[in-house]
């Protein structure tokens, strides 16, 4: 009477999710009465199925997300191990004299590689005589019948002693004991490879460290009459998860964000890659409104010197707000001075090209300067060349004038103008006939240009020739399964393929340096994903 007392008590606890450990541990304390486990085993554990329907209920149920553990494996466990049909519910129904006939459950599948940091609790629904269960994480060729964390591959923490045990059989000290009515939660993070730990929704902290593998939540059972239940996400935890995840991002934002970057560094990157991927216009505006330090420097020493050493603050301001020098009306010389121009034309050798400059620079915008200095680049050779060109020919592409791109790029880059290129804007052009419904000329066009090419075709050439044939077989293409040529990004994408091809016919890469710098982190990302065995979600750039 005692007991049941004292189990009616711990049930009224203003805890949430609790109700239901108290009334399980009266059906597993009922096996024990009397000291007649075994026998009364079976009557204890109806009594606890007919009160979980009870309670259960009442409690909130969540659909756990596909690929992620959802039950105890029941296939493999060991013969100490008695797993309920909710295939959540193990009991221990060995001895436990020796070391080696632990019984460990684990779940049906292992950690999902897709999250950054995975949970689960286990509610302590009988603590058995000794009270010696462990929970923790292992591997799929964990011995079955050892404690987790004795092991190599796994981690653990004990109950009856409060220490944490990884790969080694002697543990260190931890966190509380705990027994039956708790609720102990364990979770490991992709972002720091750490395991941590909650009791009854407090968390304990983090136990282990440079824990990696394809990990099963584990539980080890061996005491007479020990019982768990384990939540993998379809109900409520007890400890706030979602708050932890929030945490733990922010903590990894903070650090990422206070990655000291020299921006002196970053600016040539953009720069060069609009230069490199043809934003002509993004570029100028990009000099502009940003400017460098050294070509400021430079203006503003011009422009001092010219307004005989007054005090100019910035050189954008010049550029936004022409300076002018009042003269006479009658002086032939009186001009109109914009000192982002005039220190050319004044320290120019011939007089007639200094009228010449100022005439033209009447009403020439900065931007105007700009392309000048970029036509002078280009002639020295860099991702600049042929710029205005380059931008033209895209812009074709990108509009579905491919007639005109071809004879462009033939005419200003023979060069990049192999079998390969010719191809691609053949099927592009292709496409651009059956687009507007023009059947009799996108036949005669691939009759024309693109028969020949057949017998010198690789086999992915081929494949994407069968897949632009396969539009005559439609009437309509928006909904055949064809439609994705027909898809602006195709054009986007060839016209960048292109002009990548246009670059490396002139010398130069066929990306950017930023492009480059990408794709180094996503190598280096997915490099150490493979190290934590897949573990966390695929790096996006976002």
């Amino acid at each position: 009477k005692e007991k049941k007392a004292r189990r009616s008590g711990m049930a009224a606890r203003p805890i949430e999710g609790k109700a239901m450990g108290a009334m399980g541990a009266m059906g597993g304390e009922g096996e024990r009465d009397g000291g007649e486990g075994k026998d009364n085993g079976d009557e204890g554990v109806v009594g606890m199925d007919v009160e979980k329907k009870v309670v259960g209920a009442a409690e909130a149920k969540h659909e756990i997300p596909e690929g992620h553990p959802s039950e105890l494996d029941a296939q493999n466990y060991p013969h100490t191990i008695e797993i309920r049909k909710d295939k959540i519910t193990a009991r221990y129904a060995g001895k436990g004299n020796h070391t080696n006939d632990f019984g460990t459950v684990r779940t049906d599948k292992p950690v999902p590689s897709g999250v950054n940091i995975y949970y689960f609790e286990v509610e302590i629904v009988n603590a058995g005589s000794r009270g010696s269960i462990v929970i923790g994480f292992s591997t799929k060729d964990f011995l079955l019948t050892r404690q987790a964390g004795t092991e190599r591959d796994s981690v653990g923490y004990r109950g009856d002693d409060g220490k944490k045990y990884k790969d080694v059989s002697v543990g260190q000290n931890y966190g509380p004991f705990f027994g039956t009515g708790d609720i102990i939660g364990c979770g490991i993070s992709v972002y720091t490879n750490s395991v941590f730990y909650t009791k009854n929704g407090r968390s304990l902290g983090t136990a282990f460290e440079s824990v990696r593998g394809v990990l099963y939540p584990s539980i080890s059972l061996h005491s007479p009459d020990e019982m768990i239940r384990i939540n993998l996400g379809e109900r409520d935890f007890e400890y706030d998860i979602n708050g932890h995840r929030a945490d733990e991002k922010a903590k990894y934002d903070f650090k990422v964000m206070n990655t000291s970057v020299d921006e002196a560094r970053l600016a040539p990157l953009i720069r060069e890659f609009l230069a490199h991927s043809g934003y002509s216009r993004s570029l100028r505006s990009f000099d502009l409104v940003r400017g460098f330090e050294e070509k400021e420097q430079k203006m503003l020493d011009k422009t001092r010197q010219l307004l005989g050493g007054s005090d100019v603050k910035s050189s954008r301001n010049l550029l936004s707000t022409p300076t002018r020098v009042k003269t006479k009306k009658k002086s032939s010389s009186a001009k109109r001075v914009k000192p982002s121009h005039s220190s050319s034309a004044a320290n120019s050798e011939r007089p007639g090209s200094a009228k010449k400059a100022r005439d033209n620079s009447k009403d020439r915008s900065p931007s105007t300067k700009v392309s000048v200095k970029s036509k002078k680049i280009e002639e020295k050779g860099n991702p600049e060349l042929r710029l205005a060109d380059r931008r033209k020919i895209y812009e074709m592409i990108v509009s579905g004038h491919i007639k005109d791109a071809k004879l462009c790029i033939k005419e200003h880059f023979p060069k990049a103008m192999d079998m390969k290129l010719e191809f691609a804007l053949d099927c592009q052009q292709f496409i651009e006939f059956m687009r507007e419904g023009e059947v009799d000329k996108a036949i005669e066009y691939a009759r024309s240009n693109l028969s020949h090419m057949h017998s010198l075709l690789t086999d992915k050439q081929k494949a994407l020739l069968g897949h632009v044939m396969g539009m005559l077989a439609y009437e309509d293409l928006k909904n055949s399964p064809v439609a994705n040529l027909l898809s602006l990004d195709e054009r986007q994408e060839l016209a960048v393929t292109i002009n990548s091809c246009i670059m490396v016919s002139l010398g130069e890469s066929a990306t950017s340096r930023l492009e480059l710098l990408l794709k180094q982190l996503q190598a280096v990302k997915d490099e150490e994903r493979k190290c934590n065995n897949g573990m966390g979600p695929p790096f996006v750039v976002s």
